[in-house]
């Protein structure tokens, strides 16, 4: 039997950039070489395979079903690798964690210090990105956050996201919010997609949509939390994001107003995690419960 020629790992890594960009010269310039090295890699590789990657024009790269078929799974491979390789780089006290801007920011950064203070051989670092469905991609784990009804297969319950409306009593007395019937008179803020987050709170305490009239906009939980303390508008938030503000009179609960299960988050971590991530994760848990 005729043994296959292997394929060149390096080749391979090419392709999958070249792939992600589809633009030979973007991907030359993300590894710093010229695109003719790159274009010579990529056909090494079809030569090796025996088969088209790309489909090529004048002014346009596209994967061919073959290359797109080869793609999804070389991506997925050399991600593993990668992981595995800068798994066995760090120190064991190391892990890294990705985390939305605004849990990073509002909770998980000042307990930080608790965690310390239990371990303190222990180094955390923090990758904030921007969304909620955080992937965990090169981390030792992630928090991401997921809307009610949703039971997604990965990680592990971290909270629910049991939200309630928050605003600065100044505001409150400015407007003359008396009771739930003054629910209209104070703006609302928004800081999430399509406003989804209001419309659920609205549907399950059978409130009129339009009641909430949205004043500004906002891409984070963070800014509309500051925004809300600076007597802009109220927003729908968690106690643990805002238990600096509701400690220090900066806003209150609105008054008439119980929370509502909006989402909730999850741990996802890596099948083969060190021992110091399975303290931290341990940890994430008792500091929510802690919290909640």
């Amino acid at each position: 039997m005729q043994n296959r020629r292997s394929v060149s790992l390096n080749a391979v890594r090419v392709f999958v950039l070249t792939a992600r960009h589809l633009s030979i010269v973007q991907a030359a310039g993300e590894i710093g070489v010229t695109p003719s090295a790159v274009s010579h890699q990529i056909k090494k590789l079809e030569g090796e395979l025996g088969l088209a990657l790309f489909k090529r024009s004048h002014n346009f790269l596209a994967l061919t079903d073959a290359g797109r078929r080869f793609h999804d799974d070389a991506a997925a491979a050399i991600a593993a690798i990668d992981r595995s390789a800068e798994a066995l780089s760090r120190d064991q006290n190391e892990i890294v964690v990705r985390v939305s801007i605004s849990l990073a920011v509002r909770w998980l950064i000042p307990a930080l210090e608790r965690f310390k203070a239990m371990h303190p051989a222990a180094r955390v670092r923090i990758e904030t990105k921007t969304g909620s469905n955080i992937s965990l991609g090169s981390g030792d784990l992630a928090i991401s956050y997921h809307r009610a009804g949703t039971s997604p297969a990965e990680g592990e319950w971290l909270a629910a996201d049991m939200s309630r409306p928050v605003a600065s009593p100044a505001l409150l007395a400015a407007v003359g919010y008396e009771g739930t019937g003054d629910l209209g008179k104070v703006p609302g803020l928004q800081c999430a997609v399509d406003n989804w987050d209001w419309a659920l709170w609205t549907r399950t305490l059978h409130i009129e949509r339009d009641a909430i009239q949205i004043q500004h906009v906002f891409d984070t939980d963070d800014a509309a939390l500051h925004a809300a303390t600076a007597g802009l508008g109220m927003v729908l938030a968690p106690a643990f994001l805002t238990e600096r503000e509701i400690r220090s009179g900066g806003l209150v609960a609105l008054p008439g107003f119980g929370p509502v299960d909006l989402g909730h988050y999850r741990v996802v971590f890596q099948r083969h995690e060190n021992r110091m991530t399975r303290k931290f994760r341990k940890w994430l848990g008792e500091e929510m419960q802690r919290m909640v």
